[in-house]
């Protein structure tokens, strides 16, 4: 008799040699709003901003409207993460505490203030259960979302290597990779905190922020030499290097369907990238000088950067660069019993 397994893929990625060029156009500016980081839902157009004042908003990069306030900080929040189930969202700010909220009702869960300094930026992993924080205080903390208790589970210690831009492996449950100044990269196993790759730094200047493609295949690193290198993450190998700033790389975004980077810098510059073809795609004049925050919404209309008067900017991307869409794959397997 036949056995019928359903699976669920991901469909074909277009063929990126006969793809369609891309534009990126300001769509629009709204100058109430002075954001200083963002995390992108896991699904369609909204996205999580925290502001200056301590304030954090779901906005919808559709309308390009709040949807949504959630709790006020006392100082502003530099770290942003939105669970890839979408309903939890952690906000990290300069007081050192994490919130852990409910995304559609900012009932706030828990908090945790296990770092001395600020929060730089935090990370769910693959099933939502864990979550990491970068604090300006060089370690990252491992919280289980499942323990009530207020405590870190694993404090991972930078031991004067200046930590930056923790980041899960997006296909992981337990790996996640940090940049770091004085160092290149390291992926540790956030259930041990040991090292379990080295990512080596080709200048030796140091790096801000790392990013993973969707597939969890290539990794992203933003390099205080003005460069963007693109990894193999399995290898660990260099696979390119973007170079067009003038100035510090400080952070590194790339859209849903892993086709296009974004680099911010203190350049005051945001410049998009082709992953395959690692070639620059636009160039965003007149963004904030510290490197502006930025974020792809996860239907990929929307390309969200600062100004440099601090105001909120939407940049449109035409065609839109959605992540491939899921499918059903049924597969069959004969059984013989002494005959077909």
């Amino acid at each position: 008799m036949s056995l019928f397994a359903l699976s669920l893929v991901l469909a074909p990625a277009t063929n990126h040699t006969h793809a369609a060029p891309i534009s990126i156009n300001v769509a629009k500016v709204v100058g109430a709003l002075r954001p200083i980081a963002f995390a992108p839902a896991p699904s369609g157009s909204k996205i999580l901003a925290s502001m200056e004042d301590g304030s954090v908003r779901v906005i919808d990069c559709k309308t390009r409207e709040t949807v949504r306030v959630l709790n006020r900080h006392a100082q502003p929040a530099y770290g942003l993460a939105w669970s890839p189930g979408g309903q939890l969202v952690a906000t990290g700010d300069e007081t050192a505490r994490i919130w852990i909220e409910n995304a559609l009702t900012g009932q706030k869960i828990r908090e945790y203030r296990t770092h001395k300094r600020g929060i730089q930026k935090l990370s769910f992993n693959e099933f939502g259960n864990l979550l990491i924080s970068t604090g300006q205080d060089d370690q990252v903390n491992v919280y289980n979302l499942q323990d009530p208790k207020p405590k870190e589970q694993l404090v991972i210690l930078g031991q004067g290597m200046n930590f930056y831009g923790a980041t899960f492996n997006p296909e992981s449950t337990r790996f996640f990779t940090v940049a770091m100044l004085n160092g290149g990269m390291r992926e540790y196993d956030c259930m041990t905190g040991h090292v379990n790759k080295f990512f080596s730094d080709p200048n030796g200047q140091g790096m801000f922020d790392v990013t993973y493609s969707p597939s969890g295949g290539r990794e992203v690193s933003a390099g205080r030499d003005g460069k963007a290198i693109v990894w193999d993450s399995k290898t660990c190998k260099r696979l390119g290097s973007l170079q067009g700033h003038q100035d510090w790389i400080i952070k590194t975004a790339i859209s849903p369907n892993g086709r296009l980077i974004a680099t911010s810098s203190t350049d005051r510059t945001v410049k998009v990238w082709d992953m395959y073809s690692m070639t620059k795609i636009a160039d965003i004049p007149d963004q904030m000088s510290v490197g502006s925050p930025i974020c792809f919404s996860a239907d990929g209309t929307t390309l969200v950067s600062v100004n440099v008067d601090g105001s909120l900017q939407f940049n449109s991307i035409t065609p839109v660069q959605p992540a491939a869409p899921v499918v059903a794959q049924v597969t069959s397997k004969k059984k013989r019993h002494g005959h077909a």
